[in-house]
């Protein structure tokens, strides 16, 4: 007969297992602590520019300044940050602090995208920074053959 104290042990060993499991099955990826993210997590922008979420982790853009000034670009990421995720689109219309600008699609023979397959697109934006605070909307875009519209968010902050 198996006793009281074996029991809740065996129990307590049962509990921890499935919430170390909880935590695997989890949002993939390195995530750091965040008292300002709504999950308790944010993902880090790998080009260090601003994130914004599309649906519900499904992919990420991620508002980037360029080497010159007023020059822009905006990354299509999976929804970790981690793996750039190629678009048919061949531009984005954004609006950044009330500028309107269309971001053109960028082929890049080191990795093999072309206009209409890219994560990449570039605009040109005058007197904005990245020391700026501005809004930021993206027009539409299609990720994974899903259509997100009117996405909006701020820069730097970004939107989780």
């Amino acid at each position: 007969m198996i006793e009281r104290s074996d029991m809740i042990r065996k129990l307590g060993i049962f509990f921890i297992g499935l919430l170390a499991s909880g935590v695997w099955l989890g949002c993939s990826g390195d995530h750091t602590d965040s008292e300002g993210s709504g999950h308790g997590h944010y993902h880090a922008a790998p080009h260090g520019g601003s994130l914004a979420m599309l649906g519900d982790h499904l992919a990420q853009l991620e508002l980037v300044e360029g080497p010159n000034p007023g020059e822009w670009s905006i990354y299509v990421l999976d929804g970790g940050a981690e793996r750039f995720v190629r678009v048919e689109q061949s531009q984005i219309s954004v609006t950044m602090a009330g500028q309107k600008v269309v971001f053109q699609a960028v082929a890049n023979s080191a990795t093999g995208e072309s206009v209409g397959d890219t994560s990449q697109f570039t605009g040109s934006v005058k007197g904005l920074s990245k020391e700026d605070q501005f809004a930021v909307r993206i027009g539409e875009i299609v990720v994974y053959r899903q259509s997100f519209k009117n996405i909006e968010f701020d820069y730097p902050e970004g939107k989780h």
